[in-house]
């Protein structure tokens, strides 16, 4: 049976500031249009890395473990890069001492302004009950042709 989505428990977003906690604010204008989330500055000039920790249910779901990363922007025909890396943490393990195995990378487009972009990501990690699912989400700046302030969430579920 499919399952999540999980939340990350934490999201380190490092000190160059190219990553920053942001809200979206749609264009809509109804009572409910900002999104928080990962913010990434305009024109990307470095590879960011954001480190995120989900913490694994105790009876792990049937089905695919993947990455949800939605990305939202004022940005119209217009190019993000990303690449995730992940591993499974138990008790009495170092996050910090696992090699992450790097997924293949994604390209996303965004087609229209204040619109939600999906993209799934398939982990080769398979967690345990209760581990914490240790993720490096890296921003890449070759290809990347967003010149706005883009936001991002990212959530865990099996498929």
């Amino acid at each position: 049976m499919a399952g999540g989505p999980v939340s990350p428990s934490s999201v380190y977003l490092g000190t160059t500031g190219n990553l920053f906690p942001n809200f979206y604010a749609g264009g809509g204008g109804n009572a409910s249009a900002h999104d928080e989330g990962i913010g990434v500055v305009a024109s990307l000039a470095a590879d960011s890395t954001a480190e995120l920790r989900f913490p694994m249910p105790p009876s792990i779901p049937t089905g695919t473990l993947k990455l949800m990363i939605r990305g939202m922007g004022a940005v119209s025909t217009q190019v993000a890069k990303f690449q995730v890396s992940d591993n499974s943490c138990g008790t009495g393990v170092s996050p910090s001492g696992l090699t992450l195995t790097a997924e293949a990378a994604s390209s996303v487009t965004f087609a229209s302004v204040d619109q939600y972009i999906d993209t799934k990501v398939t982990l080769t990690t398979v967690p345990n009950p209760n581990d914490d699912l240790v993720v490096a989400l890296k921003f890449q700046t070759t290809g990347w042709t967003a010149s706005t302030v883009t936001t991002w969430q990212v959530w865990a579920l099996w498929e």
